[in-house]
């Protein structure tokens, strides 16, 4: 009888818990409405910002392309003078995505960073190929960023900058031209008396990338080095 009774309290208990969330939907419907209102126009606002920010992706990286066909067609053809009004023309055209931390902004400083190569004018390549890597250091795009990086320090003559950009761009593995950059770390450490360095450079080239054609050069290289007494 005394379960039975306390069942039956327990049910009203439950039936009571169940009456008052009911009472307290039907008090409070509209404000509860408002607020699932509010939550269905917040995802659909989230939704509507992406699909704007996909659009806007795809508008600039168009745009890119579109600047990048213009300057590159025909210009071998292009005299010194014509070259560099193309060059001066796709620049301008760039200069709205330049900064923007995205992959427009990557396209575009990369873009920017081949034409001012071209030209030579190696400290504005350099700037822009830094901008470009700095975007998205996780992208595939980072490690060619950080090679070309170095050729433009190598160029300028910052042997310090280069091997370090070059070392930057060989971390990455699967990075197409890691043994190359190996190979050109090793080269310039050389250059500069680094003996030791150099040949740690060249070790890492054979022992990760062997059969490759950098890393038969950086073999070589070891050879030669003790050879001549400069290396163990």
């Amino acid at each position: 009888m005394a379960d039975n009774v306390l069942s039956f309290e327990m049910k009203k208990e439950d039936v009571g818990a169940q009456q008052k969330v009911e009472n307290f939907i039907l008090r409070n419907r509209k404000p509860l409405l408002y607020i699932l209102a509010i939550l269905i126009v917040a995802v659909i606002a989230v939704s509507v910002v992406f699909c704007v920010l996909d659009a806007g992706r795809k508008s600039g990286l168009d745009a890119i392309d579109a600047i990048e066909n213009v300057y590159t067609k025909n210009n071998e053809s292009l005299s010194d003078a014509e070259l560099y009004s193309r060059q001066d023309t796709a620049l301008d055209a760039l200069s709205p995505y330049l900064g923007k931390k995205n992959i427009v902004g990557i396209r575009a400083s990369m873009l920017a960073a081949e034409i001012y190569f071209e030209r030579k004018d190696f400290s504005a390549s350099l700037a822009q190929w830094l901008n470009a890597a700095s975007y998205n250091e996780k992208s595939y795009t980072a490690p060619i960023c950080y090679y070309n990086a170095a050729a433009c320090s190598d160029e300028i003559g910052n042997a310090e900058d280069a091997t370090s950009f070059y070392a930057m761009a060989a971390e990455k593995k699967d990075f197409y031209l890691a043994s190359h950059a190996l190979f050109n770390l090793g080269r310039i450490k050389e250059s500069s008396g680094d003996y030791a360095g150099a040949v740690e450079a060249y070790q890492k080239a054979v022992d990760s990338y062997s059969g490759d054609d950098y890393a038969k050069l950086s073999q070589s290289r070891i050879i030669v080095l003790k050879a001549d007494g400069k290396a163990d």
